[in-house]
């Protein structure tokens, strides 16, 4: 499939030894202890662990995240944004910090309170941030969507906005993100019945992240990362 849509020409960002802006990476999530303790050739540019899958009592979680030989991104997903972390939301800030000794990357999510204290983390331990939105109901309307990579953009190194997709207008207001004058990076992936397409059609329009599972799907429409990284090559 080829793409002729005029697109505006994305940010070069540093994430860890990559630059994104230049082709788009496919990052595989591991949500079992046994795929950390084991790492191999993983099918994929970039590694994200689960911690709130894989608990935070994992034994040895930092040691085995410097045992992979690609970037990391350490994720601690709230319950009320798809994840399984039913604590405070507060007890998550040590993890984070934890994290950003050890990854090259953590996720927080836009909604979180504790956005603006992991962002001063990050630019401490000069690590980069993805700022994430979650929207398992609906796709927002554009203008809701474009003030949150606006807003987003001032605390991260990526905004990431994954919604559900049920319709083609839905795929078109994600879609029409891609003209969105941005100082960060942007991911952009639908979820549901037309998600799977989304992560395919979308890095080749300039969204600098696409998600697949390594060991177990985890998301509405994710697929694998070894079928992510077949597609886009």
């Amino acid at each position: 499939m080829r793409y002729h849509a005029a697109m505006p020409i994305r940010p070069q960002t540093r994430f860890g030894p990559l630059t994104l802006g230049l082709a788009p990476k496919v990052v595989g999530t591991i949500s079992r202890r046994e795929t950390l303790a084991h790492p191999a050739a993983f099918p994929c540019d970039i590694v994200e662990v689960r911690l709130d899958l894989l608990g935070a009592d994992t034994p040895g979680w930092t040691d085995q995240i410097r045992n992979i030989a690609l970037p990391v991104i350490v994720t601690i997903r709230l319950t009320n944004e798809g994840g399984k972390w039913a604590q405070p939301d507060e007890a998550r800030l040590p993890l984070f910090e934890a994290a950003l000794q050890h990854a090259t990357a953590v996720d927080i999510e836009y909604r979180s309170p504790l956005m603006k204290q992991v962002s001063e983390l990050a630019c401490r331990h000069q690590r980069a941030l993805i700022i994430s939105y979650h929207d398992f109901e609906r796709t927002p309307p554009l203008a809701e969507l474009q003030q949150v990579i606006r807003t987003g953009a001032n605390y991260g190194t990526v905004v990431k906005i994954a919604t559900l997709t049920n319709t083609e207008d839905d795929v078109a207001t994600l879609r029409g993100l891609f003209a969105e004058q941005c100082s960060a990076s942007v991911c952009l992936l639908g979820m549901g019945p037309l998600g799977p397409r989304t992560r395919v059609e979308f890095p080749r329009l300039g969204s600098c992240f696409t998600y697949g599972y390594l060991d177990a799907p985890i998301a509405p429409g994710q697929v694998a990362a070894s079928q992510l990284k077949e597609a886009l090559q």
